[in-house]
């Protein structure tokens, strides 16, 4: 009888193992299409077997375990490149918004305002003098002046947009951060009987590699199945204690630091690349650099127009300030000039053939005016549009290139932890196969019960 009560236990042992790898596979197959799921494997191993007089005789299988097939060396690295990309991305995203807003370098709406300003001074100094001419002049410096205040606006709304978004991920980097201390939490309690909380940890990692879109970090498995979060040198997530970001410091020398809160105690914490990164970067590095610009373009504008204007005379006297202002946001066209534009001044003498002035004026805006060492205004507005345009085509070379790299990581991600569905089906078939021969054991078993018994 304990003869065939131990193959009887064998055969048991195969069904549940063939049990517990068709539960596995469709697992797997229920999962092939669900985000951050890593394929899982059943770990079987032979049993101890019994010891008889004339030799050891197996007793069977058992379920070791049911393992996650992941690289945690591949993956890190990939989270690393998926930092980079979303950094980039960000960048080349605010530049593309500003080259919306200023033109290409073959299309620019300010860059055709000033050059149609200064061709309205040109046509006015050319003879016969025409005194209507002047109207035109007043004309297309308020059509100038109109587009410097529409840059200005949309770059002050390009700000603020930047600045919600900022604010925005700033909550969905605690938010992330805060998922993952309570999946640990959970791990730490499922895995109390010393068996991975495999679904568990798919969704630990997959927050993971969500919060390195934001900012880069580390990752330190501890042996109690939990995983700290290390960003660029502080631990935000130790076990299931959660460290905020309170605010962001603007930059002081290189890069960007958070303000941590822990204990009453402020601490700032370096920013690494990520999403969060290229958005202050670009906001405080790029668009402050264009507004700063165009401000010094504006600047020049006023500055050159009204020394040369103020040396003539028109039917009122010495001609007065063209521009007023003293930036991109301030600057707008004399009052008195907009009230009468008798007042423009075409040169020194106040006579009808007298054009020095309207000729000095329109050479402001000619290429190669003041030599080598100084720029035009043509030319310095055409170098912040030229300067965009170079900056853009920089990131998104860089973005295609990161794009490249993160999706061939990604493939060998799929390759190791995806699921394969022919791979899948074939294990079905196999552990079909196993179940049904496991089966035929124990009815041969039976069998053997029944002619025992009717011999008994």
């Amino acid at each position: 009888m304990s003869g065939l009560n131990a193959i009887m236990d064998n055969s048991l042992s195969a069904l549940l193992a063939a049990q517990a790898g068709l539960a596995t596979s469709g697992h797997n197959i229920a999962n092939a299409h669900t985000p951050g799921f890593n394929r899982q494997d059943v770990i079987f191993g032979a049993r101890r077997p019994e010891i008889t007089a004339y030799g050891a005789i197996g007793r069977g299988v058992e379920v070791m375990g049911i393992r996650r097939i992941q690289d945690e060396f591949l993956l890190g690295n990939m989270r690393s490149q998926i930092s980079r990309l979303h950094s980039y991305a960000a960048l080349d995203n605010t530049l593309y918004d500003i080259e919306g807003i200023l033109g290409s370098v073959d299309n620019d709406h300010l860059g055709d305002a000033l050059n149609i300003f200064f061709e309205a001074w040109n046509d006015l100094a050319q003879p016969p003098f025409n005194e209507s001419l002047k109207l035109n002049v007043v004309a297309k410096a308020r059509t100038l002046v109109a587009d410097f205040h529409s840059i200005d606006q949309a770059l002050t709304q390009l700000e603020a947009d930047l600045e919600l978004r900022i604010q925005a991920e700033t909550e969905n980097l605690n938010r992330l951060l805060q998922e993952i201390g309570e999946l640990n939490r959970q791990v730490m309690a499922a895995e109390t009987n010393g068996q991975p909380a495999n679904d568990l940890r798919d969704q630990r990692d997959l927050k993971i590699t969500r919060l390195s879109e934001l900012a880069e970090v580390s990752v330190l498995e501890r042996d109690d199945g939990s995983k700290d979060i290390i960003l660029a040198g502080r631990t935000m997530v130790a076990r299931d204690r959660v460290t905020l970001f309170e605010g962001i410091h603007r930059p002081d020398g290189d890069g960007y630091t958070f303000a941590v809160v822990t204990e009453g105690n402020q601490q700032d914490v370096a920013l690494s690349p990520g999403r969060l990164e290229g958005l202050l970067a670009a906001k405080d590095i790029h668009l402050r650099e264009v507004r700063e610009h165009l401000d010094s373009v504006a600047r020049q504008l006023i500055a050159e127009v009204n020394d040369l204007h103020t040396q003539g005379l028109a039917s009122g006297g010495r001609g007065v300030m063209f521009f007023t202002g003293d930036s991109m946001h301030t600057i707008g066209v004399n009052e008195a000039l907009l009230n009468n534009e008798n007042l423009v001044a075409t040169g020194r003498t106040g006579t009808a053939a007298d054009n020095d002035i309207a000729l000095a004026i329109a050479d402001l805006g000619r290429s190669s005016l003041y030599g080598t060492d100084r720029k035009s205004i043509s030319e310095s507005y055409r170098s912040v549009v030229t300067d965009v345009a170079g900056n853009l085509g920089s990131y998104e070379f860089m973005v295609e290139n990161q794009q490249s790299v993160v999706a061939s990581l990604s493939a060998r991600m799929a390759s190791v932890s995806g699921v394969s569905l022919d791979e899948e089906g074939a294990n079905l078939v196999r552990y079909q196969n196993s179940y049904n021969a496991a089966a035929k054991v124990i009815a041969t078993v039976q069998e053997m019960y029944d002619t025992l018994l009717n011999i008994i």
